[in-house]
């Protein structure tokens, strides 16, 4: 399933580029441009507003994960990690442990956690990478295309949005194939875990499709999909405090506090 998904957007990329490639080379611009469905300035304020409301929700809904505590058990490692007399070079060498753990057993073993076997595992490292890829992508956008006019396929930032779009739907396929294939794993699956997974999902594939549609000259398609592709963003944000999106903050903080408390004993 998660080969097929994954076989399905490659094509779909690759005939998307070619598309693009004959524009370049009869110099008319055929995409759509999405401000002309919804204004750039209400998604902004849209946007500020629903993340305002999941910065309320997860401050309140990590209190019961101890998040707090575990940042300030990692202050207070970081400022006692050894009997060094400079205090400045005691912090920097703290700090450095902790920008070590979290190179190396969060982004790079991704290690977010005991995993239950290897598909889990995948699971969890490529939807982690794909998801900051895809804000890393956002952020890029907002900053060198701020105006969000139409870019091509071509375009770096659209060529990691897509690849790391790609990594996140093949991560997600394996979590919600493992639900619905492993009894086990669907009965230990709750209301938060699906709705996390179908948000997340479907904005990623929505996102496909306003691509699709944009660049293909559907001007019908991208009306219908640029609003559904941001009523799952909107609905990813604003359920985030009370889906695995939590985990996001608690799983970094307890596999640094862990790996620092075994160092520093």
């Amino acid at each position: 399933m998660t080969i097929v998904s994954v076989a399905i957007l490659l094509y779909v990329w690759v005939q998307l580029y070619f598309v693009n490639l004959n524009s370049i080379a009869t110099g008319a611009t055929t995409q759509v441009n999405r401000n002309v469905v919804l204004n750039k300035t209400i998604i902004d304020y849209s946007g500020l507003a629903a993340a305002a409301v999941v910065a309320v929700g997860v401050i309140f809904r990590t209190r019961n994960k101890s998040i707090p505590l575990l940042i300030q058990e990692i202050l207070h490692a970081v400022g006692n990690n050894s009997d060094e007399v400079d205090a400045s070079k005691n912090e920097s060498k703290g700090w450095g442990k902790v920008l070590s753990v979290v190179f190396k057993d969060v982004l790079l073993l991704g290690k977010m956690g005991e995993c239950e076997d290897f598909q889990q595992w995948l699971s969890h490292f490529l939807t982690m990478w794909g998801f900051i890829g895809l804000a890393v992508t956002t952020t890029l956008d907002a900053i060198f295309n701020s105006a969000a006019t139409p870019l091509l396929i071509t375009s770096p930032i659209r060529l990691l949005g897509n690849a790391t779009g790609i990594i996140l739907i093949a991560g997600l396929t394996i979590s919600i194939t493992r639900r619905l294939v492993h009894t086990d794993v669907r009965s230990a699956s709750r209301a938060g875990d699906w709705a996390f997974l179908v948000s997340i999902y479907g904005t990623a594939l929505t996102g496909f499709m306003v691509q699709a549609f944009a660049d293909t000259s559907n001007l019908t398609g991208t009306w219908v999909a640029y609003p559904v592709h941001l009523a799952f963003i909107s609905l990813l944000l604003v359920a985030a405090p009370w889906t695995k999106f939590v985990h996001a903050v608690w799983r970094p903080s307890w596999v640094v506090y862990s790996r620092l408390s075994a160092q520093f004993r």
